[in-house]
């Protein structure tokens, strides 16, 4: 018989889940859409538009999830998860700019969630690749130096990087995969929360 820790931490992780699957069953949903609508036109499947880059300009909305972790330094690793909600507009054909508000369950007993947000901007460099650079703030584990083992949740300043590529489903639906490079400083901390995070995004143009 399971202990009551042992159930609430089943339900945590249940919570948790559930924007990775409302993620996912958008992106199938859009990509089986987008399949349905271009063998409609062209009486063949496959809708995927590999090349890019069509028109990025006017409001845009998408969502993603991402999996990784935080470290300290190179002997301290906390496994996470991050979903984001990204809105913006189309600048040109090739730059976006936008915010990014995201949720980071920190994946280790005792450290939390994180809460921030983050004003980015993407520049699609050659068809679909891209590079992504952000500015915010975004709650971040706490650490005492002389207890190793002390964790809570602050507030860290800075922001991230990211390279990947995106490619169209269809004419306003795209999606794309990537990584990302997180730095969060906190005053009189010697170290930065550093995160890296792989995943993926689904915009819609």
């Amino acid at each position: 018989m399971s202990s009551p820790a042992q159930r609430f931490r089943l339900r945590r992780a249940r919570t948790a889940l559930l924007p990775v699957a409302f993620t996912l069953a958008a992106g199938a949903t859009t990509f089986l859409a987008a399949a349905e609508a271009d063998a409609s036109v062209r009486g063949k499947g496959g809708g995927i538009e590999i090349e890019g880059a069509q028109d990025r300009r006017g409001f845009y909305v998408g969502t993603g999830v991402d999996f990784g972790g935080t470290f300290f330094f190179y002997d301290d690793f906390i496994p996470a998860m991050r979903m984001n909600v990204a809105l913006g507009g189309g600048v040109t054909k090739k730059l976006t700019l936008g915010a990014n508000l995201h949720v980071t369950p920190y994946l280790a007993p005792g450290v939390g969630v994180g809460f921030g947000g983050d004003i980015e901007g993407t520049f699609y460099v050659w068809r679909g690749f891209y590079l992504r650079s952000g500015l915010g703030a975004s709650g971040v584990p706490r650490r005492d130096t002389a207890v190793s083992n002390d964790r809570a949740m602050t507030v860290g300043l800075g922001g991230a990087f990211g390279l990947g590529y995106e490619f169209f489903l269809n004419a306003t639906a795209a999606m794309s995969a990537g990584f990302t490079y997180d730095a969060r400083f906190i005053p009189g901390d010697t170290f930065p929360r550093q995160s890296l995070l792989l995943g993926v995004r689904f915009n819609w143009f």
